[in-house]
């Protein structure tokens, strides 16, 4: 809900505006085929049970036709870290203009976009403590005695929402640990993990898109 942090989370937005209480304008670029164009419209948020749930509506216009959609995005505690489910139904342009799995799989995309983006803002935001922290328990081999007791708290890390020890539990942490693609520097293995998942993002649509463009047409 913080409108700077949605300004650089969101992928391609180039306005965002409160026009009043749970009301916003927004235009966004999408520089992903078959979605590929400007979009600008209207976002209503409603039924908000702070901090548990919200509805979410979008009205709009693109070159592909009038954009309709509506959802809930529900937040759960769970221990340290925060849990985010959704589910919704998007409409652009006219039915059947564009292959429902095409549509999906660009959407997926944009929204994956989106949470990075989220999580490299999260991981702006943490206090330097916070991040010492993280990085001393990955490696703590590398601690003095005097600085492992302020290290090691599970707390300290989880409450960091994407910390470092977190992240390189994950096969994908494991295969570039593997590879020495960061040289054993936690930073530049978490760049080689992202430069990774974008990648296979960017592949996972090339496939559907070429999938959509041999479906048969109705």
């Amino acid at each position: 809900m913080d409108q700077q942090i949605l300004r650089q989370a969101l992928p391609g937005v180039e306005h965002l505006e409160a026009l009043g209480e749970n009301r916003y304008a927004i235009r966004l670029a999408v520089r992903h085929a078959p979605l590929r164009g400007s979009y600008e419209g209207m976002v209503t948020i409603s039924d908000q049970d702070y901090p548990r749930c919200y509805r979410i509506a979008v009205e709009g216009e693109s070159r592909h036709g009038p954009v309709r959609g509506e959802g809930w995005v529900r937040l759960l505690r769970r221990e340290h870290n925060t849990v985010v489910s959704y589910q919704g139904v998007l409409q652009v342009g006219r039915a059947g203009l564009l292959p429902a799995p095409v549509l999906r799989g660009t959407t997926k995309m944009l929204i994956q976009q989106f949470f990075l983006g989220l999580a490299d803002q999260l991981r702006a935001m943490r206090p330097p403590e916070i991040e010492e922290a993280a990085e001393l328990a990955v490696q703590p081999d590398r601690v003095s005695p005097q600085h492992q007791e302020r290290a090691w708290p599970s707390e300290a890390v989880s409450d960091a929402g994407s910390g470092l020890q977190a992240r390189g539990r994950t096969p994908l942490h494991s295969l570039v640990r593997r590879l020495h693609l960061g040289g054993g520097d936690p930073r530049a293995e978490e760049r080689w993990v992202q430069t990774i998942r974008r990648t296979a993002m960017l592949a996972v649509l090339l496939l559907l898109v070429w999938v959509g463009t041999r479906l048969p047409r109705r």
